[in-house]
């Protein structure tokens, strides 16, 4: 299996993305598949952005104003590139890859401009099968991976 990774954005950014891959609002996305998106890595983890291309991406956002947070979607990483100007409502991040959308959870790709509405994984959902959400990006086991595609795969 590929090297998996979970990433972690706020509602607003999650949600800017996933809106941006329906509308294809900017320039980035535009000649790309319908199912990708873009997302960002802070350039000081290294170690994440030097193995992206062809891993496994699992999308988990944060709790927000309204939202409980939980696991968004997989996919799979795409090339990497430099943004030369703001993507995201919240923060700036230099690096960004496209991430082709393999499966999300209920109302995500419907509602992407509606965080409240989305039926994600929740934290304690995941802690359950033994995967503990912790600040920064994280690695996966090829069990954890497999375990959360089943997840959001079932969820369909």
């Amino acid at each position: 299996m590929t090297t998996s990774y979970l990433l972690k954005g706020s509602p607003p950014n999650v949600s800017w993305s996933l809106t941006d891959m329906r509308l294809r609002r900017t320039k980035w996305l535009k000649g790309k598949p319908r199912n990708w998106m873009l997302w960002g890595v802070n350039e000081r983890f290294k170690w994440v952005l030097e193995r992206l291309p062809g891993s496994t991406v699992f999308l988990y956002m944060t709790k927000g104003a309204g939202v409980a947070g939980g696991l968004v979607l997989y996919g799979t990483a795409h090339e990497i590139f430099d943004l030369e100007e703001p993507y995201w409502p919240e923060g700036e991040w230099k690096k960004a890859f496209y991430l082709e959308v393999k499966a999300a959870a209920p109302k995500v790709l419907e509602e992407p401009e509606n965080p409240a509405v989305w039926k994600l994984v929740s934290r304690k959902k995941l802690a359950e099968i033994g995967v503990k959400i912790l600040p920064g990006p994280q690695k996966l086991r090829e069990r954890e991976a497999k375990l959360l595609m089943q997840l959001l795969e079932k969820l369909r």
